[in-house]
């Protein structure tokens, strides 16, 4: 999909080929915490909400027990094989959802304005800083939202990218595309 706006108060752009792992574990173990921070380079968030960026990954809190690990294309199946084998014998997974779900860059000063239109959740850079991370409806679409430096990344399972797509654009076209 080439970009939805040229426009500097909103782009729309596909996110390039990404790792996407979900890593499901308890961290309050104290044992496969450990482990899980070794084999990423980065400790797992534990905070609602929240998200560690490392070397190897950007590491999203999904639920108590759940991560999404974005990594590099080309390091995506080595660094699934270091946490299963790290964590082999223990009490958690690791699955490549990589093709599951199809992501979108959501940047520019009207970036959250453009996502309210759809979504209930607050976007201002006080309540949803840089680095947050919720899993959220995007006009009744099921989306994982994480804020990074330059907007917005947006996650959407594969059958629902083209709806999005298309309600992003349109949503998108007051600001000039």
């Amino acid at each position: 999909m080439a970009d939805t706006m040229t426009d500097t108060a909103v782009r729309i752009a596909p996110l390039l080929p990404e790792g996407r792992l979900i890593l499901r574990c308890d961290a309050s173990d104290r044992k496969i915490a450990a482990t899980a921070k070794k084999a990423l380079d980065i400790a797992l968030p534990t905070d609602p909400l929240t998200s560690n960026a490392g070397g190897k990954a950007t590491v999203c809190w999904l639920g108590p027990d759940e991560w999404l690990l974005l990594c590099a294309e080309d390091g995506r199946e080595a660094l699934q094989t270091a946490l299963e084998t790290a964590l082999a014998g223990q009490h958690a997974s690791v699955v490549d959802v990589s093709d599951a779900y199809v992501g979108f860059a959501i940047t520019g000063p009207k970036a959250a304005e453009l996502l309210a239109k759809g979504c209930a959740i607050d976007l201002h850079p006080v309540a949803f800083a840089q680095g947050k991370v919720v899993r959220t409806l995007l006009a009744k679409a099921d989306i994982t939202l994480l804020r990074d430096a330059a907007g917005f990344r947006l996650y959407v399972l594969r059958s629902f990218a083209d709806y999005a797509g298309l309600w992003l654009a349109d949503a998108a076209r007051e600001y000039g595309g």
